[in-house]
């Protein structure tokens, strides 16, 4: 991204897949690399807003340490049973161990929901930093003694 129309000077955004705790990430920040024969200075940028991905259930909206879940989500089909034990699993039952259902997808009544829960073409995964998007994917109900209140 340009600074301005006029600048010499850009800035490049770039994603690190890194830990909670963002290691990867601190070891990069003041470091200096060499882009097109210029010295550029590598520097943090602040967090996007965005909703957490649940690496129990694999819902959005809330992380794993406040997860209500009783047990474990597979992130590919969405059975009790981690990502790991995946191909182990289903080749042992009636799933196709190669098919794939997105949690997410499943749970707002989506019809297209044969993708993993962090596949990247998921609206959810698309939608992720949108808190109000997700929000109204699963709306709340509206108990029926709220609806019979009038306001005077």
């Amino acid at each position: 991204m340009r600074t301005s129309a006029h600048s010499d000077t850009c800035v490049a955004w770039v994603d690190i897949c890194d830990s909670v705790a963002g290691t990867s990430a601190c070891s990069y920040i003041g470091k200096t690399i060499v882009i097109g024969g210029r010295n550029c200075q590598i520097r943090g940028a602040a967090p996007r807003p965005g909703s957490a991905l649940c690496t129990r259930c694999m819902r959005w909206g809330h992380h794993s340490s406040v997860c209500r879940s009783k047990g474990i989500r597979c992130p590919l089909c969405g059975l009790p049973h981690s990502e790991a034990a995946h191909h182990e699993y289903c080749a042992h039952s009636k799933c196709d161990p190669n098919a794939r259902s997105c949690v997410n997808c499943s749970a707002a009544g989506r019809t297209k929901r044969d993708h993993s829960a962090t596949d990247t073409s998921c609206p959810f995964w698309q939608n992720r930093f949108d808190r109000d998007w997700l929000r109204r994917q699963f709306p709340k109900e509206v108990s029926s003694a709220r609806q019979n209140t009038f306001r005077g």
